[in-house]
């Protein structure tokens, strides 16, 4: 478990879609948001990302609540009375915090395996989970072999 490790997270402005649904829906939501970018000349910082507020191991596949999400980039202008915000599409600020993060190499269906890591980590060293678990995607399931596809898994800890 050495390769997981703590860092913190700078405040953020990230457009978002909440979600209820199957995590299929992942592709087309990350396309709705694409879209929001280019037709609010805004600027993306970083991968795709979603952050869960259930679990697939107690929730029903097409009762999943979680966010798919960009980030801004800091140097875009966001004009309007809505500042970009759609019905459907958020544009929301992460105050700055701190991480545990491990890389999971492989298939969606091998995360649960990181996951674990990770709780095992916080328990072992005296962290305590603060929000939910943010996942970072790098590439793309329709661009890259399942093994070979990368995401970061985060959890907000404090140190106890």
């Amino acid at each position: 478990m050495c390769d997981i490790k703590e860092k913190n997270v700078e405040d953020q402005k990230m457009a978002i879609v909440n979600h209820k649904g199957n995590v299929k829906d992942m592709g087309v939501l990350i396309a709705k948001l694409i879209s929001w970018f280019e037709n609010n000349d805004a600027k993306i910082k970083g991968h795709p990302f979603s952050i869960y507020y259930t679990s697939p191991k107690n929730t029903n596949p097409d009762e999943m609540i979680y966010d798919v999400g960009i980030e801004v980039s800091e140097d875009t202008e966001l004009t309007g009375h809505n500042h970009g915000n759609t019905g459907e599409i958020q544009v929301v600020e992460l105050l700055a915090h701190k991480v545990l993060y491990k890389i999971h190499k492989g298939s969606y269906k091998t995360i649960e395996t990181s996951y674990k890591d990770l709780a095992n980590f916080t328990i072992e060293n005296n962290y305590d989970i603060i929000g939910s678990p943010k996942e970072i995607y790098f590439n793309n399931p329709y661009e890259v072999e399942e093994d070979e596809l990368l995401t970061e898994i985060q959890f907000p800890v404090i140190k106890m």
